[in-house]
């Protein structure tokens, strides 16, 4: 063996060798060596004179070896016979050399695992191959049982097309600042706040990873910017002419509701509207969905841009894609050069009511739209780009009506980048009095009227109404109990109410019952109670679970009730 030239070979992975004989005697040093030992002898010299450990331990294990200077390294020593000789390879590296590409690994996994921003990382095959423990906590997942899964697997998509890090990774290009639920624990979504990069490397790609922002630092900022905007605008603008100019009338200070559910719904709102990705609204007839799609318009960056709305349920088929994308001049009969909603909206926002009555062609066309960020006229050969954020709504629920087919998968991915949930009324009987009560003075101002209250009796019925029509209804009934109040009544009563609503909201046998005042409220009460869970039994074929989520209350809570209202598991209706 040529003892130099393996030295030199061996030194384009490790700068620091020395080569001992059988006898442990030192023959051959690098460069490195010859630096740290400028004024030693170290050839011929035996190693144990010059280092505190025996070549023994080195071919055992590895040890970290402090010269007088302070300068450490890690020594480690393997043994090898060639042609009846013996030889003994030490190999020396500095441990703080961060030119070595181990050591700055090394240095780096220990920055990643110590960071407080969420780190996710995978190949181009799609497997995870770096968890730090920030996305643990973000997203309450183990890196031990992420790691090496495809993300698919890992994340339950049900298409491979789901993974954004395989979008980016196809692509190359990054998707920056999502607010969106990957994760979820115990069937709740864990919302982070993040964005994703593709890993080029000799110009290509050979992977992706996302940082994801420590959500309770970001939310802190969110609330200060939040409320940093509110002083700003309440300063420069009036309320009466507050947005008069971008097409809205409402923002977040006209939502009424004193319930912990408004409450928290108003802050995840707010927090929506600091950024741009795609909403979705979700929530029933009446819940107030435009009223907060204003609103978030207007608390975010572009709120001087224009806000238009469309109801998809309330244009003609034929007429949708026109009014959407608009024409070119002789397309049809009677066209005209027009531009559509989405041009129309220009940095603002296009507002898309009752989506889910959206025909499926139409949504094809609109779901390429909003993938290409194009939009080409009817009859016409040009593109346009468009820069609107998109806030759609439905008043059903999504898996339902994309497992009937009336809304594309696809689609609904594509809207629901961020997505608000609109509680009904009914589950949140607080801000049925709260709302009310500001309706009261809404037309005690219009009619000249001084009503401050409800009668008990109204009060108790209001509570257990189960308002299908929600806040629309709500008012609907207030107007019509505010228009049949005497001016000198400070009160208002059932007998206010016109006999077609009493009937509604009470039920035929209770309203000739209050009536001729045969019975006390607690027995009308049971009664309509009695009375709304026979229906929504029968309507159930007596399913307890699910009649129990029908009405919104626990399985438990309606067996009690069942029980003390003498229902019977086999009872078909009231008697």
């Amino acid at each position: 063996m040529e003892i130099k030239r393996v030295g030199e070979l061996l030194m384009e992975h490790v700068p620091g060798i020395i080569i001992l004989n059988k006898r442990e005697e030192i023959i051959w040093i690098s460069e490195m060596i010859k630096k740290i030992y400028s004024q030693k002898k170290v050839l011929n010299n035996r190693f144990c004179n010059l280092f505190p450990f025996t070549i023994d331990i080195l071919l055992y294990t590895s040890k970290i070896f402090k010269t007088p200077y302070g300068k450490k390294y890690n020594m480690k020593a393997r043994k090898v016979v060639d042609e009846e000789k013996e030889y003994i390879f030490v190999f020396m590296q500095d441990i703080e050399d961060f030119t070595n590409d181990k050591i700055r690994l090394y240095c780096l996994e220990k920055i990643i695992s110590s960071i407080n921003d969420g780190i996710i990382m995978s190949n181009a095959e799609g497997r995870i191959i770096l968890y730090n423990k920030a996305q643990e906590k973000l997203e309450e997942l183990s890196g031990k049982d992420i790691i090496g899964k495809y993300l698919w697997e890992a994340y339950d998509y049900k298409a491979i097309e789901m993974s954004e890090h395989q979008k980016v990774y196809k692509t190359g290009i990054p998707i920056v600042n999502k607010y969106k639920a990957h994760a979820y624990k115990d069937g709740v979504p864990k919302y982070v706040f993040y964005s994703t990069y593709p890993i080029e490397k000799d110009g290509e790609i050979i992977g992706a990873y996302s940082i994801s922002k420590n959500e309770t630092m970001l939310k802190s900022l969110l609330s200060e910017t939040i409320e940093l905007k509110r002083r700003l605008r309440s300063k420069k603008i009036s309320k009466k002419d507050k947005y008069k100019d971008n097409g809205t009338v409402y923002s977040f200070t006209d939502i009424i509701g004193d319930s912990e559910q408004i409450k928290n719904l108003i802050k995840e709102a707010e927090t929506m509207a600091l950024l741009e990705n795609n909403l979705l609204i979700i929530g029933e007839t009446g819940t107030g969905k435009e009223v907060f799609a204003q609103s978030i318009h207007n608390l975010g960056k572009n709120n001087k841009e224009p806000f238009v709305a469309i109801n998809c349920a309330a244009i003609p088929e034929n007429l949708l894609e026109s009014i959407l994308f608009g024409t070119v001049k002789g397309s049809y009969t009677g066209a005209v050069d027009q531009a559509g909603l989405f041009e129309e909206a220009r940095g603002g926002t296009l507002f898309l009511d009752e989506l889910n009555s959206m025909p499926i062609a139409m949504q094809t066309k609109l779901l390429r739209v909003l993938q290409e960020r194009k939009v080409r006229r009817v009859g016409g050969l040009k593109t346009t780009s468009i820069d609107c954020r998109v806030i759609s709504a439905i008043n059903e629920d999504p898996q339902k009506i994309i497992k009937e087919g009336r809304l594309r998968q696809d689609l609904f991915y594509r809207i629901a980048s961020l997505c608000l949930y609109i509680p009904p009324l009914r589950e949140r009987p607080q801000d049925i009095l709260s709302m009310g009560s500001f309706f009261i003075g809404k037309y005690n101002n219009m009619l000249n009227k001084s009503v401050k209250s409800f009668s008990p009796e109204l009060r108790e019925i209001m509570l257990s109404y189960h308002w299908p029509g929600n806040i629309r209804e709500l008012e609907h009934i207030i107007e019509n109990l505010m228009i049949r109040v005497r001016e000198n009544e400070k009160e208002l009563r059932i007998e206010h109410l016109p006999k077609y609503i009493q009937t509604r909201i009470i039920g035929e046998n209770a309203v000739g019952k209050i009536r001729k005042k045969q019975i006390s409220l607690s027995e009308i009460l049971r009664d309509i109670e009695k009375r709304i869970i026979v229906e929504s039994l029968n309507k159930n074929e007596w399913n307890i679970s699910k009649t129990s989520k029908d009405l919104g209350i626990i399985r438990q809570s309606l067996i009690y009730r069942m029980k003390k209202l003498g229902i019977k598991s086999k009872e078909k209706e009231i008697v």
